[in-house]
């Protein structure tokens, strides 16, 4: 599987900027531990990680569908990356 990318992203409204002192390495502790689902590259990072380590289907599809169940208005609250990640897990079959 290789990694996807913003072209693979179902939605276009996402933000391109990096809050200031933040980089997509995510260096600091409270970025690797929040996902801000309204920044490109978090969202990108966030649907990649999430089809690696899951056993879901390695494809644009799987990518996507991660996509899609982060911005359920279920999962609005949710910004910490252990509690998204388990919301999606939770819903992987509802959607």
């Amino acid at each position: 599987m290789g990694e996807f990318n913003e072209n693979d992203l179902v939605n276009n409204d996402y933000q391109r900027t990096v809050t200031k002192g933040v980089n997509s390495k995510f260096t600091d502790v409270r970025n690797r531990q929040k996902v801000n689902k309204k920044e490109t590259y978090e969202v990108i990072y966030f649907c990649n990680a999430f089809v690696k380590a899951y056993h879901v289907p390695k494809t644009k599809e799987s990518f996507q569908k991660v996509e899609k169940i982060i911005r359920l208005p279920q999962a609005s609250h949710i910004v910490m990356r252990d509690q998204l990640n388990s919301f999606v897990a939770q819903n992987w079959n509802k959607i």
